[in-house]
């Protein structure tokens, strides 16, 4: 179908508010980026009416309008024409940040750096719910068993499965961090493997006063110990050193930046976590001990109140391990652990909130993880839900939750609450209770009145707006051109590479369909190539997106999420538009190091841009490590 790209253009100005809304326009492959002045001045139902428009939403600080490939380059040319000026790539990167404080700022890369690992802490979250439950001695005892009745092989594999998520956490934190901060995510990787190496004191065998291991000290004054289960020190190690990389790589000549770069940020990082970073929150970790320890002998629940209020901000810190020396000594003298108590519904209080937005969240993603890491909360694992979900888009549930938390441990306090033993919380910690009816009875009360109080709290007056903005593409009916009478069967695999269904694609337009029905593949190396026997329909200036035609289907090849940002750079092309293909030739060579130091998702999709007109388009494949060539989709006319 011809469309006037002209009226297209005038149409879109007028329906987002204006010339004077719009600060400037950029596209991609499929879709027209206007950062705007003011969002709420576009209309969604009045752009979704115009010609050739498929589909709009807002995200990462841009008003986007899909109008697929063929046509949003010419829209675009048509915008320039018309005044509005082009985004530059900084300005693209601050959209991103536009109208939030230095706090929101703050929290929203804190929780960037966790999405990732989120999943493998979930995963854990439910290994360590039931060793906490089966492996328990209170359950145990229900069957006359104990510990020592259950066979050492299958300990290791439970321990294998429940530790070793916290013993590398560090590692997945500095390498998602040197991700989200521009720099390698494989020397982040190393150099968090480095702070939990197993020639350092191990964090949690230094905290246990009965294990006899005491940390290294450097000069008789600098502790130096491993960071298992450590959060932040692995965080500052991350920032600082992605950022010593990126200065590196700019000052450092290039016939020596492959070897010298890498060295000194290693080196220099290392020495800088172990002898400075880790110091500094080790004795952080000393101040907090104390001032917890005389908190609980405070009268009338007012440690209680206290420590339940600052439990999570100490869980940010990543130094809370340090409290298994207290819940220890504890058990040691008195055969209880009050401490536990307040834990368990701080716990509680996190899940119930995780919760509310979950299911109140419009968006997506929230929807996705929030009931898993809500799942993991009640399993005592706390970090998806706060990291995830409560601290990711504001303050005011993280407050809330700390709040609940007070409350609940001042009345645990008071109630005199205290569990058998340490190590286990929420749902599995009811074990250490189950010695007294009177205190199991009250622990499940107490539970079920936090998680309760703290869900229905969060509901009504602690949701972030921001959740609440759907990403959801507002669909609209295209021309369906005629059905082709024979075309392809099969589709082979673009790269070498892991498969990625279109569900867990990291954008909405391709996880949607929106584009069509697809698929992805994230690349082990930078080649890529044809899927099937064609002509190059459209090749994007910026290299980053390849229209293939044949027989009726009509293809779309996306390199990476936001890549158009790029500009190309990192891009070769091995072919031009109208060129005829044979399905394997390569189409493009591309540096994935380069598309991943900018912070973008390198996966390369696959998307049937007429799978409407056709029966079926179905992504079949027998593994989900693909070679190129590989069968990736089924077609069926």
């Amino acid at each position: 179908m011809n469309y006037d790209y002209a009226k297209i253009a005038k149409e879109v100005i007028q329906a987002v508010g204006g010339s004077e809304n719009i600060k400037s326009a950029a596209h991609c492959a499929t879709r027209l980026r206007l950062i705007v002045a003011d969002r709420s001045l576009a209309d969604d139902e009045k752009v979704g009416e115009i010609d050739a428009v498929k589909g709009t939403f807002f995200t990462a600080g841009q008003y986007q309008i899909i109008f697929g490939t063929g046509h949003v380059n010419r829209v675009y040319e048509q915008i320039i024409q018309l005044g509005i000026a082009e985004t530059t790539a900084s300005e693209a990167k601050e959209a991103k940040m536009d109208g939030k404080n230095h706090l929101q700022k703050a929290i929203r890369t804190f929780g960037d750096v966790f999405v990732p690992v989120i999943p493998a802490l979930v995963a854990t979250g439910l290994f360590l719910g039931l060793k906490g439950a089966l492996l328990n001695d209170n359950f145990l005892a229900l069957f006359g068993m104990t510990n020592a009745d259950i066979p050492q092989t299958f300990q290791v594999l439970v321990e294998v499965l429940s530790g070793t998520t916290f013993a590398f956490l560090p590692a997945i934190v500095c390498w998602s961090t040197f991700r989200v901060f521009g720099g390698s995510p494989v020397l982040g990787l190393i150099l968090g493997l480095m702070l939990v190496n197993g020639s350092l004191p191990n964090a949690y065998s230094v905290a246990d006063p009965s294990s006899g291991v005491t940390p290294l000290m450097l000069f008789g004054v600098i502790p130096i110990v491993g960071y298992q289960g450590s959060i932040l020190p692995a965080f500052v190690a991350g920032v600082i050193g992605s950022k010593l990389e990126k200065k590196l790589r700019k000052t450092v000549p290039a016939v020596f930046d492959f070897m010298i770069t890498p060295f000194l940020v290693l080196f220099i990082m290392l020495i800088l976590s172990l002898l400075i970073i880790g110091p500094l929150l080790h004795a952080l970790e000393n101040v907090l001990l104390v001032i917890v320890e005389y908190a609980l002998e405070l009268p009338l629940g007012i440690g209680g109140l206290i420590v339940g209020f600052f439990w999570s901000i100490i869980t940010l810190t990543g130094v809370h391990h340090i409290f298994n020396m207290l819940e220890i000594s504890l058990l040691a003298n008195t055969g209880f652990n009050p401490f536990n108590a307040i834990l368990c519904m701080c716990g509680f209080s996190s899940a119930g909130v995780c919760l509310a937005i979950s299911i109140k969240a419009k968006k997506k993603e929230i929807r996705a993880i929030g009931p898993s890491a809500t799942v993991s909360a009640l399993l005592g694992i706390g970090e998806p839900a706060l990291f995830g979900v409560i601290l990711r888009y504001g303050m005011k549930p993280f407050l809330l939750s700390c709040s609940i938390n007070g409350i609940a441990g001042m009345i645990a306090m008071l109630l005199g609450m205290k569990g058998t033993g340490n190590g286990i919380t929420t749902i599995p910690g009811m074990l250490l209770y189950i010695y007294s009816p009177s205190q199991l009875i009250m622990y499940v009360i107490l539970a079920l009145s936090v998680f309760i109080c703290a869900f229905c709290l969060c509901w009504f007056f602690a949701v972030p707006p921001e959740v609440m903005e759907t990403d959801t593409a507002v669909k609209k009916d295209a021309p369906k051109p005629a059905p082709a009478i024979s075309f392809p069967n099969t589709l082979g695999a673009v790269a070498k590479g892991t498969f990625v269904p279109m569900e867990k694609i990291p954008d909405p337009t391709f996880s949607q369909g929106v584009l069509g029905v697809c698929c992805g593949i994230e690349p082990e190396t930078g080649k890529v190539y044809a899927p099937m026997d064609g002509t190059i329909s459209q090749l994007a200036d910026t290299l980053h997106a390849i229209g293939i035609e044949a027989a009726g289907v009509e293809l779309l090849i996306h390199v990476g999420i936001d890549t158009v940002a790029m500009k190309g750079d990192g891009f070769h092309s091995h072919i031009k538009e109208g060129q005829t293909v044979k399905k394997g030739d390569l189409l493009l060579t591309i540096d994935l190091e380069k598309i991943k130091a900018a912070g973008h998702p390198a996966t390369i999709m696959v998307i049937v841009t007429n799978s409407d007109d056709l029966t079926s388009v179905e992504a079949v494949v027998s593994s989900n490590k693909l070679l190129p060539g590989d069968q990736l989709m089924c077609l069926k006319a």
